[in-house]
Formats: structure tokens, sequence, C-alpha cells
């Protein structure tokens, strides 16, 4: 899996994030920084915002990203909200798993927002998970197992032999849907034959 195009990508975004009126600051934070990526690492990114709510300015960045770079998918972090506001998408290049984390912090507690406009597509967040996952099983990441068989659950798949077979089973589910770009899921089945 190369880096090439995905490092221009990562340029291109924080570029155009920098360039919305209330955002003051996109900053690269996690394994980027900390030098401990590795193929399997996406991008972090923090947001600083002004003049409206974090849940509003998710919103419109998400919608502004959609409009210039056509994702192949994004996937909101409903379960982190309302203390973060991040929207998860991959804008393109050749390594699947560089995707981009796009967080807005929250400071007010008693913030109140419309949950409506973070709905998933619950394919795309199963191919979130799907991405998620077969990175934890590579690193040996501790809480692979548990969160394995919640996202086998949630695709409603219950004989497989082994995990690769789990993988395989969800990855051909996920092929079926129309709304997941094909390119990036044959770039996905690619990587799981080849590792």
């Amino acid at each position: 899996m190369g880096t090439s195009t995905n490092e221009g990508l990562t340029e291109q975004l924080m570029n155009h994030l920098e360039g919305l009126d209330f955002i003051t600051r996109v900053e690269v934070i996690g394994s980027r920084v900390e030098q401990t990526s590795d193929a399997y690492s996406d991008v972090d990114l923090l947001l600083t915002i002004k003049d409206i709510t974090p849940d509003v300015a998710l919103y419109e960045l998400t919608e502004s990203i959609k409009a210039k770079f056509q994702p192949a998918w994004y996937d909101f972090a409903n379960s982190l909200m309302p203390e973060k506001f991040l929207v998860s998408t991959f804008i393109g290049g050749d390594n699947p798993f560089t995707f981009h984390d796009v967080c807005i912090l929250n400071n007010d507690k008693n913030l109140v927002y419309d949950k409506t406009r973070f709905e998933n597509d619950q394919w795309i967040h199963l191919m979130k998970l799907w991405v998620m996952n077969y990175k934890y099983m590579m690193r040996d990441a501790p809480q692979f197992e548990k969160r394995f068989a919640t996202m086998m659950e949630k695709a409603n798949i219950s004989h497989y032999s082994d995990y690769r077979e789990g993988f395989y089973q969800l990855l051909l589910k996920l092929k079926d849907q129309k709304m997941i770009k094909s390119g990036y899921l044959n770039r996905l089945e690619e990587v799981f034959r080849n590792s």
C-alpha cells in the first residue's frame, strides 16, 4: 500500500478546510505527528472554529468536503457526540486505510443539536467498521475480538470458521450494496487477499 497520493490529498483537504470562514485552525494530530503511523493508519485532523457551534460546523464542512472531493464515503462518529463532533471520510488515494478523521471538540455541555443531520447509512457504517476492525486484527489490538463480534452481529452474519472468512463474507455483502463505490471496495479486497 503506497502513500504517494495520500500526503498530497491531506494537504489539499487541509487547505480546503482552512479556506472555510468559520475554521481558524487545522492541525494534524495522532499517529502521524507522533511518528507511530503504519500502513493501516488514518489521518486525524483537529479543527478550531469560530462564530458557530461545533455541530453546525461539522455539518457545513462535511457538505463542503462532499462538494469539493466527492468522497468514496463518509461516516459520522455518533457515539462520540456531543463531546466530539467527528466525521470520517475517504477522499481518494492509493491506500484504502488512509481516510481522514476530521474532529471538532465541544466545550458546551448544554449544547442541543439536531441528531438527524448526522445519520449514517448502515452499510457505509459497516464498511467503516470493517476497515477499523481489519486494522485492529492486523495490529493484534486487544479490543479486536469483541469489536469483531459486534460488527458481525450488526451485519447479521453468524456462521464463519475464522476471522478471515468472516471478513470476506462481510466484504461480499458490502459489494452487493450500490451506495458504496466499487473501486474502493475492490481496493479493500486486494489488500485483504494480499495480507
